[in-house]
């Protein structure tokens, strides 16, 4: 039995995959923000910086994959509007994941003290 990954081949496979990966990183992120906040247990900071690198390296990924079709698909304008709307719809994750790092930091440093 082999394992095989379902690359997006299409533009809107791409645009699909993009915006599924920006909900999965909101509503994750969220989640152990959340989950923290109803245990108070101190070992979510650790579940979190996984998250948080593995996350970063996944979007990362997803967008560089994005910008190199957006830059092989230049002349198509519907492509290139679709592909740009799932960049933003991305970056918007940018602040958030920049507060629940903040967040983390600072729940961080006052469980070692």
């Amino acid at each position: 039995m082999s394992v095989t990954f379902m690359y997006p081949k299409t533009v809107t496979e791409y645009n699909n995959f993009g915006r599924k990966t920006a909900l999965a990183t909101f509503v994750t992120g969220s989640l152990i923000v959340a989950l923290y906040f109803y245990t108070a247990f101190s070992g979510m900071i650790f579940v979190s910086l996984f998250f948080i690198i593995s996350f970063f390296l996944l979007n990362t990924v997803v967008s560089v994959s994005l910008i190199r079709l957006l830059l092989k698909n230049k002349k198509n304008k519907k492509d290139k509007k679709s592909i740009l709307t799932t960049l933003f719809i991305m970056s918007l994750n940018l602040p958030v994941g920049y507060a629940y790092l903040q967040l983390g930091f600072k729940i961080y440093a006052h469980t070692i003290t």
